[in-house]
């Protein structure tokens, strides 16, 4: 699905130019080198310090940092193939809102930016850093992209999806990606934020919340440690005080990580048959198939795929009760082809990637 003719040779053109892809997530950049099978070649990943976080040009620096440390570090063959590339094109995908033509962050709470020229800042810093450094001494390209659509232009050309799909990333936050013909739907950069939506909130009754607030993989775990720490409270949390919003994003790298121990923690509950943990699993699946029905019923049957860490439960736990929700959701409309992403966690860098080289004139 429009892959180069060489799949086993670094993602290139024949123009000489080979495309760097970057994901840049709260905590951390990762930068990648592929192949024409979407597949990694080399990868670096370093951790984002925390004075980088609402401050543009030291997160600049960073990224020009790792792309740097994987163009030196990449051996043999491949250091060659990139040292003597025409233009080294790079791709960089952000949480938030994105303006992909001015390669400027319009707003990003995972972030801390807000109206932050990423792009000239990322071609500042590698410019500064070119001399004497393999990789960086053609001509540089930088684009900028929203993640989610990195994503699923990603699991379009080599994962789980068709050319018309809808992408659904369900990690700290959730976000969303629309492609319609193999390009996502832009929405002036405003497409995907699926996750500020407001719902009902299933923990206080009358209550709304962000999506991202019940349904995240973050927010399940809050919401059954809550539940574990009050079990005087009712199904609804009557008589306590509504606790204050606070989604994903303003969790600190000790808080992220207790999300990832603590999702292990609420699938071993429901599987020991806690009632507190499955119901707050099975409001969380209600908020993501009234979602999925909602897209359907606006674009038709697309292909549906989830990326999420609670993939971690098996499919009986997850994509056939989720799948079981939209087809009594979408009522006589034919119902989506529902799977899950084959790319996992790479795919926002590897569709970065992809879609700065297939930008690049």
């Amino acid at each position: 699905m429009g892959c180069p003719a060489d799949l086993a040779a670094p993602l290139r053109r024949g123009e000489g130019a080979v495309a760097i892809g970057v994901d840049v997530s709260a905590d951390a950049v990762t930068a990648v080198v592929t192949d024409g099978r979407g597949s990694v070649i080399s990868s670096v990943e370093r951790p984002v310090p925390r004075q980088c976080r609402a401050d543009a040009d030291r997160l600049a620096q960073e990224i020009g940092s790792a792309i740097q440390s994987l163009c030196a570090g990449l051996a043999g063959d491949l250091s060659t193939e990139v040292s003597e590339a025409a233009a080294l094109v790079v791709g960089v995908s952000v949480p938030g809102v994105v303006d992909e033509d001015e390669g400027r962050v319009r707003r990003s709470e995972t972030l801390g930016l807000q109206d932050a020229p990423l792009v000239s800042l990322v071609r500042r810093s590698l410019s500064s850093q070119a001399s004497g450094s393999p990789g960086l001494s053609g001509s540089l390209e930088v684009r900028l992209y929203q993640d989610a659509g990195c994503g699923a232009w990603a699991e379009s050309r080599w994962g789980a999806a068709g050319r018309n799909c809808l992408y659904l990333a369900v990690g700290e936050r959730i976000s969303s990606a629309v492609l319609l013909g193999g390009a996502p739907v832009l929405g002036e950069g405003w497409a995907g934020q699926v996750g500020r939506i407001l719902v009902p909130d299933p923990d206080w009754s009358g209550e709304r919340a962000r999506l991202e607030d019940v349904a995240s993989v973050c927010a399940m775990v809050r919401r059954h440690t809550a539940g574990m720490l009050d079990d005087s409270a009712g199904p609804l949390g009557s008589g306590s005080a509504a606790p204050e919003p606070g989604g994903c994003d303003d969790a600190s790298d000790e808080s992220i990580t207790q999300c990832a121990s603590g999702l292990e923690s609420l699938l071993g509950a429901i599987a020991s048959g806690d009632r507190e943990a499955r119901r707050v699993w099975d409001t969380g699946l209600d908020c993501l198939a009234e979602l999925i029905a909602q897209g359907v019923g606006l674009l038709g049957p697309l292909d549906v795929v989830v990326n999420s860490e609670l993939m971690r439960a098996d499919e009986a736990a997850f994509l056939e009760p989720l799948r079981g929700r939209v087809t009594d959701l979408v009522g006589d409309l034919p119902a989506p082809r529902l799977v899950a992403a084959r790319l996992g966690a790479t795919a926002p860098a590897l569709g970065a990637a992809g879609r700065a080289l297939a930008d690049w004139k």
